[in-house]
């Protein structure tokens, strides 16, 4: 019987990524402001600067809205594919991963692999300091060894739990779960 099922969690955004936000406020407000000046001044290329005025303004709002992130887990059969969703107009597949290739797994905790070493470390989750997060640690073809983090729920879990190796904790995989997500 073939399993299937699709879960996505939207990324939660911390003080750096407010920041940037804020910078990107005033960057593409003060741009306007300079363009409108400019226009104001030299009369001739007035109708060009209201446009680079304008386009300073959308082109902040882009990459403010570009900065929402969310993350979908697929589950075919063991089989589990990540897609980044940007903004919710862009799609992009991160990876693709089998749960009978995983040496680790079970709740993540960030102290338990400060000082692993891993090709990557690939963050797919709500924030690494929530609660929900689980990892697992396997070989990648193309990443090589590889630590993941993702906030799965549990109809994920269950259907990850039959194709995780027992000696990697795939029975193991319940504890932390935050309001039976």
């Amino acid at each position: 019987m073939d399993t299937y099922c699709e879960y996505i969690v939207k990324k939660k955004n911390g003080g750096k990524e407010l920041a940037l936000r804020a910078l990107i406020v005033m960057a593409a407000l003060a741009l306007f402001v300079v363009f409108m000046l400019l226009g104001g001044v030299v009369r001739s290329f007035s109708m060009i600067t209201t446009l680079l005025a304008f386009g300073s303004l959308y082109g902040g709002y882009l990459l403010i809205t570009n900065m929402n992130v969310e993350y979908e887990y697929i589950v075919t059969n063991g089989e589990m594919d990540i897609d980044k969703i940007i903004a919710r107009r862009r799609r992009k597949r991160m990876l693709t991963v089998n749960a009978r290739t995983f040496e680790k797994f079970g709740p993540f905790k960030e102290a338990e692999h400060a000082n692993e070493n891993y090709s990557n470390r690939v963050y797919v989750c709500t924030s690494p300091s929530d609660p929900g997060c689980y990892y697992a640690v396997l070989n990648h073809q193309t990443m090589g060894h590889i630590l993941l983090v993702f906030t799965p729920n549990d109809h994920v879990l269950e259907n990850l739990k039959i194709y995780i190796p027992k000696q990697a904790g795939g029975n193991a995989i319940y504890g932390n779960r935050p309001n039976g997500d």
